[in-house]
């Protein structure tokens, strides 16, 4: 029996048990769910075009860097904040200007928020394209297991009892959520998505029922809750940038993984046809795929539709193969936080989350129009 699978360079192959070959392109297989309705449609550019599309996008990340270090309450010239970098990375040997005035803003208060802001949003970006695939549904997202609410009960406990372990409590929040989540609808030596998505959705609920009910005991500190729950960047700094950076690290090396998510994206009978281990691998990326939510939830609160939005832009432009899309997901979902954040920014003290929301939630409608 041939068992037809998604191929790193986008086409669809012939696979043999046990075996990563390739056959001819055009085999197809007829799939009737409706995260491979999404992945049938085709993408917008081919493998040259992908090429072309990482390149206008990394210069995309750089420019929407310069320009977030030079927007905020006090506005930045952009020749500056380029001086000011090229200074800084040893290409000058002198500096001109204003840089006395703006060297503080930019190097203690803007560059470790940029920089924090894309590596959370590539986070988000990746792992909503991660859990996508392991769960089978177009509606997943980095929080669909109740990570997010596990990590925010974390904090708010924390914050509630004056407990100075905030993001530790937030983290051992996130951590200890999947673990009830994986429990509830692990059965036997199988994993059914659909039963882990009731079980992320059930227990999510019941964390945010806590979380209202610590609001509600604790009505003196709604300000701090109100930081986990919408999301911000507001106590961005250098201090906190390592563990996003090495969480947007992590992310990225899902990259290498993409034959196992497109496996996994035929279903649990027919990658265990190919060999694969799926209970396992499963549990293994969504470990790593929630651990690394955990952090970066943990330094910036909740922040919605990132990792919801991102892959479905991204799918119809470079195509369901997760060798494209997870590269593509880890600098769009950076881009699009950045723009988030400046457009936060912009308007005043504006909690990213609500921004995002905004935006993401008319966009996700008019994409399931659409479909």
């Amino acid at each position: 029996m041939h068992i037809f699978a998604l191929l790193g360079d986008g086409s669809v192959g012939c696979q043999a048990p046990g075996k990563y070959t390739q056959e001819p392109r055009g085999a197809t297989e007829e799939l009737g769910s409706p995260y491979h309705r999404v992945l049938e449609r085709k993408k917008l550019v081919d493998r040259k075009g992908y090429i072309f599309f990482i390149t206008v996008s990394l210069f995309l990340v750089f420019f929407s860097m310069c320009l977030s270090l030079a927007v905020g309450e006090v506005r930045i010239p952009l020749p500056e904040v380029a001086r000011m970098l090229l200074y800084k990375i040893g290409l000058t040997s002198s500096m001109t200007g204003a840089f006395g005035v703006y060297d503080t803003i930019l190097l203690f208060v803007r560059l470790p928020r940029t920089l924090m802001v894309f590596f959370v949003g590539s986070v988000l970006g990746v792992t909503g394209a991660v859990y996508q695939g392991l769960l089978l549904n177009p509606l997943a997202e980095s929080y669909t297991l109740g990570v997010a609410s596990g990590a925010a009960l974390g904090a708010t406990i924390a914050i509630a009892f004056n407990v100075n372990l905030v993001r530790p409590f937030a983290f051992l929040g996130g951590i200890l959520t999947l673990l009830g989540v994986w429990s509830l609808s692990h059965r036997s030596r199988s994993v059914d998505p659909t039963r882990l998505i009731l079980s992320g959705v059930v227990v999510g609920s019941i964390l945010q029922a806590l979380m209202m009910l610590l609001q509600t005991l604790f009505p003196e500190k709604l300000g701090a809750f109100f930081f986990w729950i919408m999301g911000s960047f507001g106590s961005a700094s250098w201090k906190w940038l390592p563990g996003c950076l090495i969480a947007s690290c992590i992310a990225l090396l899902f990259t290498l993984l993409h034959r196992e998510l497109d496996l996994i994206s035929l279903g649990e009978g027919k990658a265990e046809t190919l060999g694969m281990s799926i209970v396992r691998m499963r549990w293994v990326l969504l470990c790593t795929a929630s651990l690394i939510t955990s952090v970066v939830v943990s330094y910036c609160g909740v922040i919605g539709f990132v990792g919801l939005i991102v892959p479905h832009l991204l799918r119809m432009l470079v195509g369901h193969s997760h060798s494209r899309l997870l590269f593509a997901s880890w600098m769009g979902g950076g881009l699009m936080l950045l723009w988030a954040d400046m457009a936060a920014r912009a308007i005043g003290s504006l909690p990213v989350g609500v921004l995002t929301a905004l935006v993401g939630g008319p966009i996700f409608c008019l994409f399931l129009w659409r479909s």
